[in-house]
């Protein structure tokens, strides 16, 4: 075993947010997220799935796998597949169908800039309070949250509002800007 182990995470960039006609979302059964993947792939269902690196220990040895970020959720084109057919892959629980399709979508845009830039994004708390901002320079350019101090650590929250869910990045203030 090597005397020094890895720290830092492997940065694997995560694919771009494919077309969608409508978004959905698939409840999936319990660790089922990427095998349901699979299942859309071979039906040619455009389909996101937001993993990220986590670094985990077995047997004495670190090793890295990639997670989603948001457990028991995988993101679809509604429109492209009969809901029976998801129904039929027997990893899905529910398929929610958001009232505002247009901000689910907006959303999953900005979660994906989000992972492109940052490998240490991780799900956090929905619904905190912060006050809403803009990055208007630097890496996270065009990605819109809540910025949430904790001590001297300045984090951007970025929520999907359909699910609950929500996830967080150090972000230096100096980036933002309010959000109108």
């Amino acid at each position: 075993m090597s005397d020094t182990l890895k720290t830092s995470l492997p940065l694997i960039p995560p694919p771009p947010l494919p077309d969608a006609k409508l978004w959905a979302v698939a409840w999936t059964k319990s660790r089922c997220e990427k095998a349901l993947c699979e299942y859309l792939d071979s039906l040619g269902v455009p389909r996101f799935l937001p993993l990220v690196s986590k670094r985990r220990v077995w047997g004495g040895q670190a090793k890295f796998s990639q997670l989603p970020l948001f457990s028991g959720y995988v993101f679809f084109d509604y429109a492209a597949v009969e809901r029976t057919k998801v129904f039929e892959s027997r990893k899905v629980a529910q398929i929610l169908q958001p009232p505002d399709p247009a901000q689910l979508e907006r959303d999953l845009r900005n979660l994906t800039l989000a992972l492109q830039e940052d490998e240490t994004l991780r799900e956090t708390r929905f619904g905190q309070l912060g006050r809403p901002v803009y990055v208007k320079t630097g890496p996270f350019r065009g990605l819109y949250g809540k910025l949430v101090r904790y001590d001297a650590d300045s984090k951007l929250v970025v929520q999907v509002d359909f699910i609950g869910k929500a996830a967080e990045l150090r972000i230096d203030e100096a980036f933002l800007e309010p959000a109108l």
